[in-house]
């Protein structure tokens, strides 16, 4: 099966070079979308063997991700692994996802182990209960709704369509998969914090939109219901 890594990015000259070529071996092909990015992101990564899409304003992560999924079905890779463009997933790890795959699921999601001396206790209450609610809407146990390091089949973005803006897409990618009867595995990962990388999570804001979102899609139905 032809896999191709996304690396969503924005603003991460300093970091995108090491993340590409980590995750070249791994893969059939690297694509970095540059999300509007005002420094040097789109030219670092081309010269370190990505293929490069760049979108001309910041339309945030999920709109990077649509173009991401676009240009895995129409260069028909079968797998996409997206991992974060700032270090902050290891891209040694990569095997592990593909494996999963293999076994039969259609997506595999890391699930991050949440150290208290590393993480602001309001972040890991805000993983903890989203995960809590995502699961009871997916009626399965969801061990980390917002982790953005997955591998996913092709064939879910191509039957799915997603609405959400910015990191909700993870969360509504898993419900609606579940939803469809697509099979959801996760499998532990290392929880990288590098002071090069920057979280761009408003930690207020966001959870309370990942919470609105998940009671919106209680009441989503897969069309092939």
């Amino acid at each position: 099966m032809r896999v191709i890594a996304l690396l969503p990015a924005f603003n991460e000259e300093t970091n995108i070079c090491a993340v590409v070529k980590k995750t070249l071996p791994y893969v059939d092909e690297v694509l970095v979308v540059d999300d509007g990015s005002s420094d040097k992101t789109a030219e670092v990564a081309e010269k370190c063997g990505a293929t490069v899409i760049r979108n001309q304003e910041n339309r945030g992560k999920a709109d990077a991700m649509y173009v991401g999924f676009e240009y895995a079905i129409e260069n028909s890779f079968d797998i996409i692994v997206v991992l974060d463009a700032d270090g902050q997933h290891d891209p040694d790890e990569i095997p592990q996802f593909i494996d999963k795959i293999n076994e039969g699921f259609d997506i595999v999601v890391g699930s991050r182990q949440f150290n208290p001396a590393l993480m602001p206790k309001i972040r890991i209450f805000a993983n903890s209960f989203s995960s809590w609610l995502t699961s009871i809407v997916c009626h399965s146990k969801i061990l980390d709704s917002q982790s953005g390091y997955r591998a996913i089949r092709t064939d879910v973005v191509k039957r799915i369509k997603f609405n959400s803006k910015r990191y909700q897409i993870e969360t509504e990618m898993l419900i609606k998969a579940a939803k469809c009867g697509f099979k959801i595995a996760f499998i532990p990962i290392k929880t990288i914090y590098r002071k090069e990388a920057k979280s761009k999570i408003n930690q207020i804001i966001d959870p309370l939109k990942f919470v609105f979102l998940v009671i919106k899609l209680s009441f989503w139905r897969c069309k092939n219901d």
